[in-house]
């Protein structure tokens, strides 16, 4: 299997951004082929320190975001965004974790490359998946703006047939999760790849998909909670979140896609392994 070179973008976040990083990390360098390195926007650094900040996008396979701006922290930098921009156009691969889509709604680029995020009712369009596994757009101001409610143990039922799932049971069990009710965005060049119901609504939503940018590539997830008063948070003990960590980065990094786990979750049962992060 060939190494994989990821790079890991965070600074800020209403979630507990430092523990989300070390979380990627751990789960990821447990296993072969990765290589992982992180880039910590400068916050609180001065408008010198940040306008200096430079990702180098473009030595690395894959991007994975984790900034998240909904409860304050700054835009990136206009020559950051561009990079970031033209990485993925080029053929990069890009990996939004969790509350990654929440961030940077004025930032038209943005929204178009992670296709669905936290947003406003008028904003764009928002997806629902009907019993029978149809996709349905629901137009700007149908519906609600995006919100979740309590994380829950919940049913994903996966769509098609994407590599990023091969050999994965159709129905599982995800441990701790949000479902986002109404994500909105352009939804352009995007695939639900798995749908799970909320409770209060009785809907089926996206949990997983992927989005089609240039040359480059896209995967998000509402996967990997990691909230600032969980000890031991259950959604990154998932052994279901960490698997599709693994193979979604592989997905965007457009290498071999590692065997299915035996642990790997079932319709019946959640399977949780050992804490990632301290």
């Amino acid at each position: 299997m060939s190494l994989l070179n990821v790079l890991v973008v965070d600074g800020f976040s209403n979630h507990d951004w430092q523990r989300t990083t070390r979380c990627i990390r751990a789960v990821l360098s447990e296993a072969e082929g990765f290589d992982v390195s992180v880039s910590t926007c400068p916050v609180g650094g001065g408008a010198g320190e940040i306008d200096a900040w430079n990702p180098p996008f473009d030595k690395y396979d894959v991007v994975v975001q984790t900034c998240n701006d909904i409860a304050g922290g700054p835009r990136w930098p206009s020559s950051v965004e561009a990079a970031l921009e033209s990485y993925v156009a080029a053929g990069g691969g890009l990996f939004i974790f969790h509350a990654g889509n929440n961030a940077f709604p004025l930032w038209h680029a943005y929204n178009r490359m992670i296709g669905l995020g936290w947003r406003d009712k008028d904003f764009g369009v928002a997806i629902t998946i009907e019993a029978d596994g149809a996709v349905r757009p629901v137009s700007a101001g149908e519906g609600e703006a995006t919100s979740h409610g309590p994380r829950i143990d919940a049913l994903l039922t996966r769509l098609g047939d994407h590599p990023i799932h091969d050999g994965l049971p159709r129905e599982w069990v995800a441990s701790d999760i949000e479902i986002y009710r109404y994500a909105r965005g352009p939804a352009e060049n995007l695939t639900v790849l798995s749908y799970a119901k909320d409770p209060k609504l009785g809907i089926n939503f996206p949990i997983e998909w992927a989005v089609d940018y240039g040359a480059g590539r896209m995967y998000n997830s509402t996967l990997g909670h990691i909230w600032k008063d969980q000890i031991e948070p259950a959604g990154a003990c998932c052994a279901g979140f960490q698997t599709l960590l693994h193979r979604g980065v592989q997905w965007l990094g457009r290498t071999a896609i590692s065997r299915a786990p035996e642990d790997f979750p079932t319709r019946e049962q959640p399977r949780l392994r050992p804490c990632p992060v301290a």
